[in-house]
């Protein structure tokens, strides 16, 4: 829905948000060009981008319309802390969009990451947890699942979670850097052939399939992929939507199901999980099901 902002009680409240909002999008935007340029991506790449694929002018995209929100978290005590789910304040996740501005409370440290991830462990039940421990006045980045994809797996997704605290409340407001809703997320040129590859060339099941160097052989659409993981967080539709599904070797039905999904998608209207249940749903079979 709309945005509610206390106007009467806190009138200042909205254009204090806006304007950290903005700053957001600034630096955002600021450290999106340095990675693409940390990933071979040259300056007068950065410029031309007429024609080019997505992926190619995705920084372009990402600041002239970004489909990025800033959220405003709080999670209160909680004195039941018997076992690690009694701690969860939010369960073991990867950011889906392109990057996260993050700003922690300096108070209550409960941010955790998982170190050494692997491919296969999406819950991190497996995994040594480490504090990430906030610098007074300095803000955490944190990249996304679709930055992941564009650079081919060379910038890592991290695992994270957040634990509640016995004694104290804790404070956030991450901002979440994201592309339009209708980007095909591919990994650069650069990084899985010359040059000379082409779009078409890369969504061919036959040179995705003999592409070594490609990590990610099925496009990505952000929309979809946004989508199903909202969904996801609020009901129950099965298994949630991972990066690795786009991934080289993946038998994931989700690439097919993301097709149909676009073609029924307006993304000009408030999301409805309702309205779309029908596309976005896994019943564990690999079949789209109907309600």
């Amino acid at each position: 829905g709309f945005n509610q902002f206390p106007d009467k009680v806190l009138p200042e409240f909205r254009s204090t948000i806006v304007q950290y909002f903005q700053a957001c999008e600034t630096l955002s935007h600021q450290i999106a060009v340095y990675m693409a340029i940390g990933l071979g991506v040259s300056q007068e790449g950065l410029a031309e981008c007429n024609g080019a694929d997505d992926s190619e002018r995705l920084v372009q995209l990402l600041r002239k319309d970004h489909t990025s929100y800033l959220r405003l978290n709080y999670y209160p005590p909680c004195s039941k802390n018997d076992t690690i789910e009694d701690q969860l304040g939010i369960s073991p996740h990867t950011d889906a969009g392109f990057l996260t501005v993050l700003i922690q409370d300096d108070d209550c440290h409960s941010l955790q990451v998982a170190k050494h991830r692997q491919a296969n462990d999406n819950d991190g039940s497996s995994l040594e947890w480490m504090t990430v421990q906030p610098v007074p006045g300095a803000l955490t980045i944190n990249t996304g699942d679709m930055c992941a994809i564009w650079s081919n797996g060379q910038y890592k997704a991290p695992l994270h979670r957040v634990l509640t605290n016995n004694e104290k409340p804790r404070y956030s407001a991450p901002f979440f850097y994201n592309p339009p809703y209708r980007t095909v997320i591919t990994p650069l040129t650069c990084l899985v052939q010359s040059s000379s590859l082409s779009k078409q060339n890369f969504l061919d099941s036959n040179f995705a399939s003999s592409n070594d160097s490609c990590n990610y052989t099925h496009p990505c659409v952000w929309g979809y992929f946004r989508a199903v993981r909202f969904a996801g967080d609020l009901t129950d539709f099965g298994s949630e939507i991972q990066i690795s599904d786009y991934a080289k070797g993946s038998t994931s039905t989700n690439p097919i199901k993301q097709d149909k999904f676009l073609k029924a998608a307006k993304f000009n209207e408030p999301f409805s999980v309702a309205k779309y249940r029908s596309l976005l749903v896994d019943d564990g079979s690999g079949v789209k099901t109907e309600s």
